[in-house]
């Protein structure tokens, strides 16, 4: 530890002139800490040194600087937890579709997790939140990439934590998402996703409110018989929760090639009903509105057996 000494002589011996001399006493270079990272035998995380200026009050107006170095643990790969935040901004993720993952904003928390994907099923995740959704990573060791999972919108989420439950477990649910288990790794790590959960679940509801007023958004878009309303319609789809919602995330289906109102029939003989039409490069949707036009409904998604041509 390398320290230096600064003494104050603005006293009256000196004239009073208000100028102060600082003596620094050489730090001993040979005891600073070697910044290479040695992992632990076993292969877990490791730690990295930071420098920290600390200053301690001394006798006589003489204050003492002392560097200490503080440990940045790695997570994995080699890689802090910035690091890794990083990585996911600037390098491509495995499987992933869609608009530019820089669009969803800046990386608020993210932390290794033990995610519920069956009923039956656990697997080890990296969670990370961003402020208006959570993405579910998955992780190629050996190719030290990520491999994306899925992408939830927090609007409409719920957190569900037991007041009795003194683990490190929690249930996420939505409108787009069956209840799923997370288990972090400790006990105040799960206190601080529910917490940061929790606030920015609130944020994205205010965002994405789908009533603005007793009336909802949607009774001005439907009937989608506009241009500025179809546009406004395919925003409201890709951001707000879809009830009944199965299989890929909307916002991973690529550019909609054309957005309509039809009416469909389940069967030859069936009655037709208005449906909501839109259709992807690869995928058909069908969606319903309530009767009071305040939520969207997922009826049926088809796979096109045909690119679709220009409508």
């Amino acid at each position: 530890m390398g320290c230096c000494s600064v003494t104050a002589r603005g006293t009256k011996e000196n004239g009073g002139d208000g100028h102060e001399e600082v003596e620094l006493l050489k730090r001993d270079e040979s005891r600073k800490p070697s910044a290479v990272c040695t992992p632990s035998p076993n292969g877990g995380p490791c730690c990295l040194p930071q420098e920290l200026a600390i200053l301690t009050p001394g006798k006589a107006g003489i204050h003492t600087v002392h560097t200490q170095f503080v440990s940045k643990p790695i997570l994995f790969w080699g890689r802090t937890r910035e690091e890794l935040n990083n990585m996911i901004l600037i390098e491509p993720i495995q499987g992933w579709e869609g608009q530019n993952i820089r669009s969803y904003g800046n990386v608020v928390m993210s932390s290794l997790a033990v995610m519920q994907i069956s009923h039956t099923e656990m697997s080890e995740c990296f969670m990370v939140l961003f402020p208006l959704h959570v993405l579910i990573l998955s992780m190629d060791h050996q190719e030290r990439r990520f491999i994306y999972q899925g992408l939830l919108p927090l609007s409409g989420m719920s957190v569900v934590c037991e007041q009795s439950n003194t683990g490190y477990t929690f249930e996420i649910s939505g409108p787009m998402i069956e209840p799923r288990q997370v288990s972090c790794l400790s006990s105040s790590e799960r206190s601080l996703w529910i917490s940061a959960l929790r606030k920015h679940i609130q944020e994205a509801n205010a965002h994405y409110s789908p009533v603005s007023s007793p009336i909802s958004i949607l009774s001005y878009l439907i009937p989608c018989d506009q241009l500025w309303k179809k546009r406004e319609l395919i925003k409201y789809l890709t951001s707000c929760p879809i009830q009944k919602w199965e299989g890929k995330a909307i916002q991973h289906m690529g550019h909609v090639v054309y957005l309509s109102e039809v009416q469909a029939a389940h069967t030859i003989d069936g009655d037709f009903e208005d449906r909501i039409m839109v259709l992807f490069t690869e995928d058909l949707v069908f969606l319903s509105v309530d009767p009071h036009k305040t939520s969207i409904i997922h009826q049926v998604t088809s796979l096109c057996l045909q690119p679709p041509q220009n409508l």
